[in-house]
């Protein structure tokens, strides 16, 4: 429960942006065609498509609407790692490892995101979880027994990868996971176990072959992914479970270094094999993705490794209960310690222009649902500099803020085209259209003298030139149409500009 209002409190300020539109411009159409659209990008969203398109036919597309399924996962990944740090150590450790996977800015930000990442997260332990417990039950359980859990291995791990599916990459770090925790056993139970393990994978990977035939066949649409270089390192280290968090990083590093020191001087609180499983689930993937992104083709971008969350959460958590020993007071403290670290990122990223790059759009949408009336009409500027797509991105997002609103239209409908957003029409035919017009609402880049170039959240640079809207040639078309500016009204990066005959 404390996930939850954690992850859900403030969620509702910041603006959406272009995912977020991605999530809305999916769910926000008939069911046969969000198939359609499936078929030709985004199928690695499928599932947590198809769960957004039945929760917002009930509750709506509010920003609050879109992100609280995703606090309510964090919420369920925070109690699911307090049951396996239980099982891996003592209930004091998996209660301190599920604050500390709340305390990680990469969860937090996943818990007010209106995207499938936070159940990435709990899929991640989930899987992890029920791999222990069918280890655990093979020493002296029934046959029938042992294969139900496999089987409950299987199940989990494949709606799992299919609601996210570099998941997949899970399935070696749990091989090694086998291997280790059956040293000791005698050979008949190790072939067994490692048998039963290969078993169940082999069923995972074959039952998620034609999603997967799919989503390599929509590789195209992360073309936009840097080619990998040392500075991806470098993207991993700050953006992948810190959100840019500089000071969580170093504070965390501290702790991680302090409890290995302790271990080494003091000897060892719990089993080592703890630590051992917390970093193969961390760096087993992360190793796997930047091979293939160097040998193969980018696909690595900071969020994709976040189902990893888990064992960082086990490592600081292991890391803390090694420099406390058996004082609570300063396991609390250092708990604490980590949250006032990321509690900076936190705000920041429940404020207005908390999502990457500062977007506006809610603002801008809302201003027009809040301003316009009916038959008034509404222009968008194509792409500005720092869009890959055209301003009527703002009406996918929060479409309800332009009904009953006059539109130019676009040149291919994102319904009707299988495409997540619309196209657009030449800019002249505004002026035909702008004839019929009392009022006339402009969504356009904002007026700025001096451009700069941004990187936010190490996903590829953001360019932001010089703008003014009267220079534009949508205002030509407008004004020749005997339309007046009236006000502008600035946001962070869009305006929205009133225009009168």
């Amino acid at each position: 429960m404390f996930g939850v209002v954690l992850c859900a409190y403030g969620s509702w300020r910041p603006s959406l942006w272009y995912d977020e539109a991605a999530t809305v411009s999916a769910v926000h159409r008939p069911l046969s065609a969000m198939w359609d659209l499936l078929a030709q990008i985004d199928a690695v969203h499928a599932l947590y498509y198809l769960c957004m398109h039945v929760w917002t036919k009930v509750f709506g597309l509010s920003e609050f609407s879109l992100r609280f399924p995703s606090a309510l996962a964090v919420g369920v990944a925070a109690g699911l790692l307090v049951v396996l740090g239980t099982r891996l150590w003592d209930t004091r450790f998996g209660v301190i490892a599920g604050l500390v996977l709340l305390c990680l800015p990469r969860t937090t930000w996943a818990g007010s995101e209106a995207r499938s990442y936070a159940g990435t997260i709990a899929f991640g332990i989930a899987m992890t979880l029920v791999l222990l417990i069918a280890l655990d039950v093979d020493d002296g359980a029934s046959r029938r027994r042992r294969w139900g859990w496999w089987a409950a291995y299987v199940a989990v791990s494949v709606v799992g990868v299919v609601w996210f599916f570099f998941t997949i990459m899970l399935l070696s770090v749990h091989l090694l996971i086998v291997l280790m925790k059956g040293r000791g056993r005698d050979r008949s139970r190790l072939r067994w176990t490692v048998g039963a393990f290969v078993i169940s994978a082999i069923i995972v990977c074959a039952l998620v072959a034609p999603f997967a035939r799919v989503f390599v066949s929509q590789r195209a649409q992360i073309s936009w992914v840097e080619q990998m270089s040392p500075r991806t390192l470098g993207n991993y280290a700050r953006f992948e479970f810190f959100d840019g968090a500089t000071i969580f990083l170093i504070v965390g590093a501290v702790v991680v270094v302090a409890g290995l020191a302790a271990a080494a001087v003091l000897g060892a609180r719990g089993r080592w094999s703890t630590l051992v499983i917390g970093l193969l689930w961390v760096f087993v993937p992360a190793a796997l993705v930047f091979v293939f992104s160097w040998l193969v083709d980018a696909v690595y971008t900071p969020r994709y490794l976040i189902f990893t969350a888990g064992g960082l959460a086990l490592i600081l958590a292991w890391a803390v209960c090694q420099i406390a020993r058996d004082r609570v007071w300063v396991a609390a403290l250092l708990v604490v310690v980590l949250a006032a670290a990321a509690t900076p990122t936190y705000l920041a990223d429940r404020s207005a222009y908390g999502r990457l790059g500062g977007t506006d759009f809610s603002e801008a949408a809302d201003f027009i649902g809040s301003n316009a009336h009916s038959g008034d009409c509404v222009a968008f500027s194509t792409a500005p500099t720092w869009s890959p797509v055209s301003q009527r991105v703002v009406l996918r997002a929060k479409p309800d803020d332009f009904v009953g609103l006059r539109d130019v239209g676009p040149s291919v409908d994102a319904i009707h085209g299988d495409v997540l957003w619309d196209g657009d029409k030449p800019v002249a035919v505004y002026r035909r259209f702008a004839e019929q017009c009392q009022v006339m609402w402009v969504i356009t880049d904002k007026d700025r003298d001096h451009g700069y170039v941004a990187y936010p959240g190490a996903i590829g640079y953001w360019v932001f030139s010089p703008s003014h809207f009267t220079s534009t040639p949508l205002y030509q078309q407008l004004s020749a149409a005997g339309l007046h500016v009236v006000r502008q009204v600035p946001f962070n990066n869009t305006q929205v500009v009133e225009m009168r005959r």
